[in-house]
């Protein structure tokens, strides 16, 4: 997958609810099944896995589906949720660089990603949050979606999070990368002490992404995020390009909140993974 394959700069909602065929359902739960048993076991992930080698590593977990469709625009540019979904719990936008371990850009990786909503729930019927994206010649990429909200039983909740893979498919020089991102309310990482996936792998405290918001008229600020630097230009440009496009299918929906984050890909795994 190259990014010069996509050209427009007009957002294309549709429905973004591509239904999920039943087939396609079984393959990826037997999957997911052998993920957990054999290449994320959890006696060996935290030890000499991909959770011993890169600290942003994660878990996959059981909701991942094969088939996602492509949600890009442009290159470096994704639109993950639909229109109704933007409007039901407010655009957040997330610029993710992808490196290498020395911090030198990955250029058009391939991220696979899935996400709850920001009610916390998962769509396992259709494609609804779920897409593939290219990163720029910079290694960046910014995807408007919804903040994901947090699930599980009371007192054990996971924190929402942004599940997704990378892939460089490239220059295949790195191994392809499982991890989540945390979106904790206020940015408080208190959140992640509850989480029941600490019971089988540590905390990943690195992975919780510093969120910021764009205050209302009258102050409010979304999920208590800090308000987005006021010399954080890049920033800045970004959201005025997204809501400018927002703009033309609905003058009242602007972005809300967003975070930067980088990501360090990993080499591929010596003998024994060592």
């Amino acid at each position: 997958m190259t990014s010069s394959t996509v050209v427009t700069t007009t957002l294309k909602f549709g429905s973004n609810h591509e239904p999920i065929s039943l087939p396609v359902r079984v393959f990826s739960l037997i999957r997911s099944l052998f993920v957990f048993l054999v290449s994320e076991n959890v006696l060996l992930w935290s030890r000499f896995l991909q959770g011993r080698r890169n600290p942003q590593a994660e878990v996959e977990g059981p909701y991942y589906v094969v088939g996602a469709p492509d949600r890009r625009l442009e290159e470096g540019k994704a639109l993950l949720a639909s229109l109704d979904v933007l409007k039901a719990f407010g655009p957040y936008l997330v610029t993710i660089t992808v490196t290498s371990p020395k911090g030198e850009p990955v250029p058009h990786a391939v991220l696979d990603w899935w996400q709850a909503d920001t009610a916390g729930s998962y769509s396992l019927t259709t494609y609804r949050l779920r897409g593939k994206m290219t990163t720029d010649a910079q290694g960046r990429i910014e995807v408007l979606t919804v903040a994901p909200g947090k699930y599980g039983p009371e007192g054990y909740e996971r924190a929402g999070h942004f599940h997704f893979t990378i892939a460089d498919e490239e220059e295949k020089k790195w191994e392809t990368l499982t991890t989540q991102l945390y979106v904790c309310k206020g940015n408080d990482a208190k959140e992640m002490g509850t989480d029941f996936l600490n019971f089988v792998r540590p905390a990943r405290p690195a992975n919780m992404v510093q969120s910021w918001s764009i205050p209302s008229s009258d102050g409010k600020r979304f999920m208590d995020f800090p308000p987005l630097a006021a010399n954080d230009i890049e920033a800045k440009e970004n959201i005025r390009w997204w809501n400018e496009k927002l703009a033309e299918h609905d003058e009242n929906l602007t972005v809300v909140a967003g975070s930067q984050v980088e990501i360090k890909m990993n080499a591929p795994p010596r003998l024994f993974f060592f």
